[in-house]
């Protein structure tokens, strides 16, 4: 034991010389048997190592990736919980943490805690919104669609609710019903409020008319809002979240935070893909499928600016990927 302490830098674990050792050893279970090693020797399950020795975004991608790879399964289940407290009632209860043998456990894990259930929350309400479909005998669901022309096209009356016209603004066919099967009301709801962010809308209906290097503005923003529902769901975009949740303080998310972030990934995949100068239409998706990957390299670059900054909250670099909108 003394010799960990000696070794070893402040709780977070066994140092790299022993892990090493017991790499060699162990092979691909290593990493178990120095977890195990370590709680043995400091007393504190690797969940409390990690919120003693770690801090801010690192945090939580360390703690996220703990309770994926816990053998309890209400720990794995941790994207399910959006209210903190109940999280740490859990972790305590599950990996039986006396508070008085590490009293600030509660306080530091809330710090994190406190972002990632509401990233949670906003995931939630993200899917549910895409899994309610759009429903052409639903009055509210008409007028929201009603809404969207009269935003994108208010010089022009739609003629007809079934009509050609809606190919104008990007939609595949007469009944723009059918282009939200994918997505739900979730893929209605993002190009509203783009539509009500009049210069934001124009400039980029403007540049979905290009004569060589146009697109369909409302099939694009449907496609962008499945790329984001996937970022958010994996990982990616949750460090963009986090960020937005805990900068300046502690605040609350909401689906107009990812309305935002939608109208802000649109925007740059409109520069990037006629950046590109496709050849034809039929080169959309290599290169939607290419500005993904910017976009998770980005998103990555921005976790690790992010976690080497000395201030606290950090603050991003000014080439950080989704900037506050200019409206």
């Amino acid at each position: 034991k003394q010799w960990y302490q000696r070794r070893s830098t402040g709780s977070s674990g066994i140092n790299a010389e022993y892990g090493g050792v017991v790499t060699a050893l162990a092979g691909e279970n290593a990493g178990k048997i120095v977890d195990w090693l370590a709680w043995k020797i400091s007393g504190k399950h690797k969940i409390q190592r990690i919120s003693a020795s770690c801090k801010g975004l690192d945090k939580m991608k360390k703690l996220e990736a703990c309770l994926a790879n816990s053998r309890s399964e209400s720990l794995q289940k941790y994207k399910e919980y959006a209210q903190t407290q109940e999280l740490t009632k859990v972790i305590v209860s599950e990996k039986e943490i006396a508070a008085s043998k590490d009293p600030e456990f509660i306080a530091r894990i809330n710090i994190t805690f406190n972002p990632m259930c509401e990233i949670n929350k906003l995931t939630r309400d993200a899917t549910a919104l895409k899994r309610t479909k759009y429903d052409s005998n639903n009055e509210e669901h008409e007028m929201t669609l009603l809404s969207l022309w009269n935003c994108l096209q208010p010089a022009r009356h739609l003629d007809n609710r079934i009509s050609d016209m809606w190919a104008d603004v990007g939609f595949q066919g007469t009944d723009p019903a059918t282009d939200f099967r994918g997505m739900g009301l979730l893929g209605l709801d993002n190009l509203l409020y783009l539509a009500k962010h009049k210069e934001t809308a124009a400039r980029i209906l403007t540049a979905s008319n290009h004569p060589q290097y146009g697109f369909s503005l409302a099939i694009t923003s449907i496609n962008l809002t499945a790329v984001m529902v996937e970022l958010l769901e994996t990982g990616p975009l949750r460090y963009h979240f986090y960020y937005k949740c805990s900068h300046g303080g502690s605040r609350t998310l909401t689906i107009s935070d990812l309305h935002e972030a939608h109208c802000s990934i649109l925007s740059q995949f409109v520069d990037f893909y006629q950046a590109r100068k496709p050849a034809s239409i039929m080169e959309f998706n290599t290169h939607k499928a290419a500005f993904k990957e910017v976009i998770k390299a980005q998103l990555e670059g921005i976790c690790h600016t992010l976690n080497r900054s000395s201030s606290y909250p950090p603050r991003p670099p000014s080439s950080y990927l989704l900037p506050p909108l200019l409206l």
